[in-house]
């Protein structure tokens, strides 16, 4: 019995992360043809993936504001997300576009369409398409989606160009390296990227939220309260053990690896540099923010 549990496991793995991605990929064909317009489109540009960890804040962004610019997830909440006008805005959790469990994050999709500026490229996941037409949103902004399904791996082949589906990130910033590589720019610099997700316990009864660079509303929340912390957590999210973090973030460390170790094969040259201060990302080499010279 054991035996056959695992030879079904193993047709299992595979199915998942080497025949469905493939399958999606030819089934949402015509969707993914127009990541096509964006491929290599800013070869010789470089760019700045700016996620939510706090030293974001130590910097002036109004810096940045004529350079190609991605942010993601709850960005718009940084006080200085209007000053830094944005280039590209990507969202690819699927907490924002399922309604019925933790529905505080489709609200918040919906806030975005009217304050992000209509001249900022959205990228969402291929999963809310759906949510997107059924509300009628961004339909004033230039709009792409990226199909994703399976893992990371070195044992199967997976494809990080978008025009075929692409393996689940786990986190929003490894999804802007793959769209930013795919478009051509390189450098591309991070800022941050602090990963230090280990410093914090996150679960119910604990910390709910990692610092940022902005007012988060969860922060605030009792972490004991649970028909609050419904709205804003899925089941799997609200009761998170640390030995599950650590499984995560472990996960997370070897996707940035894999990704990395792919784009300098497929996008041969490609430069891409950590400029955040104190992080534990060490996937790809260091920068000091303030030695990149800036327009």
């Amino acid at each position: 019995m054991g035996l056959f549990i695992k030879i079904i496991g193993i047709k299992s793995y595979f199915y998942r992360n080497l025949i469905i991605p493939r399958w999606y990929s030819w089934r949402d064909r015509e969707i993914l043809k127009r990541n096509l317009g964006l491929r290599g489109k800013y070869t010789g540009k470089r760019c700045f993936i700016i996620a939510g960890g706090p030293s974001v804040s130590s910097i002036d962004l109004g810096r940045l504001r004529n350079e190609y610019t991605f942010v993601m997830t709850e960005f718009d909440k940084n006080p200085q997300f209007e000053k830094l006008n944005p280039k590209f805005y990507i969202i690819t959790d699927s907490t924002y576009f399922t309604e019925g469990e933790a529905n505080h994050w489709p609200t918040q999709l919906k806030k975005k369409n009217q304050v992000v500026a209509q001249n900022t490229t959205m990228i969402l996941s291929l999963g809310a398409k759906s949510f997107i037409e059924k509300y009628k949103l961004f339909t004033n902004h230039p709009l792409y989606y990226i199909g994703t399904q399976g893992i990371f791996t070195d044992n199967l082949p997976f494809s990080i160009e978008l025009e075929q589906y692409v393996p689940n990130p786990k986190n929003s910033v490894l999804m802007c390296l793959m769209a930013a590589s795919y478009m051509g720019f390189s450098p591309i610099y991070l800022l941050g990227c602090e990963h230090n997700f280990l410093s914090k316990n996150i679960g119910y009864g604990k910390s709910m939220v990692y610092d940022h660079s902005y007012e988060d509303e969860v922060s605030v929340l009792d972490p004991t309260n649970e028909e609050i912390l419904k709205k804003y957590f899925a089941p799997k999210d609200l009761y998170m053990t640390y030995e599950k973090n650590i499984a995560n973030i472990l996960q997370l460390f070897r996707n940035y690896r894999f990704f990395y170790q792919k784009a300098k094969k497929v996008y041969p040259g490609i430069q891409i540099y950590n400029a955040t201060p104190n992080s534990f990302l060490d996937v790809f080499p260091m920068i000091n923010f303030e030695d990149i010279k800036l327009d």
